[in-house]
């Protein structure tokens, strides 16, 4: 089965109108923590591919001796990896569905460094559940936060019109 069919099935698979856009970008996020280990780390394979690849591109927008720090610090053990939050939530979809939502994600990644960064956005909001002040960066101030949510939203409903987004 090609990559393109696969996507094209998992996308089909899923109830869309179960959720909007918004509550199934939470759900995705619930779901990231269901399996944790008792040290707090998740165990959930996506969710540690998904970590890795945020740090993996972050050291990449970072200079020569950002990176080597990092590096000094994870070996040193002075890094710690964001821990998953306690959230309210409940998780009510299971792994396919799952699959289908970071799925929209990740097809939109790589297109553009807007795009991306609008991604990035909604990465840390819904998935991560940072808050607004959590997302202020050198970059990025609160209000950008909130724009770049936004932006990435509406990116995502105009991609995937079938989703209900209020």
């Amino acid at each position: 089965m090609s990559t393109a069919v696969a996507k094209q099935h998992i996308l089909q698979s899923v109830d869309w109108s179960r959720f909007d856009l918004e509550g199934w970008l939470q759900q995705f996020g619930a779901w990231l923590y269901t399996n944790t280990s008792s040290s707090g780390r998740t165990v959930n394979p996506i969710a540690v591919a998904m970590d890795n690849a945020v740090k993996v591109k972050k050291s990449k927008k970072l200079n020569t001796d950002q990176q080597l720090q990092i590096i000094a610090d994870y070996l040193t053990g002075d890094y710690l990896p964001p821990k998953p939050r306690k959230t309210k939530m409940t998780c009510e979809i299971d792994d396919n569905e799952a699959r289908a939502v970071q799925r929209l994600v990740l097809d939109l990644q790589g297109q553009s460094e807007v795009l991306d960064d609008w991604m990035d956005a909604i990465i840390s909001r819904y998935f991560y559940s940072c808050s607004w002040s959590e997302m202020v960066t050198d970059e990025r101030s609160q209000l950008d936060a909130r724009m770049d949510v936004k932006c990435g939203l509406a990116a995502l409903h105009s991609r995937y019109g079938f989703i209900e987004y209020i």
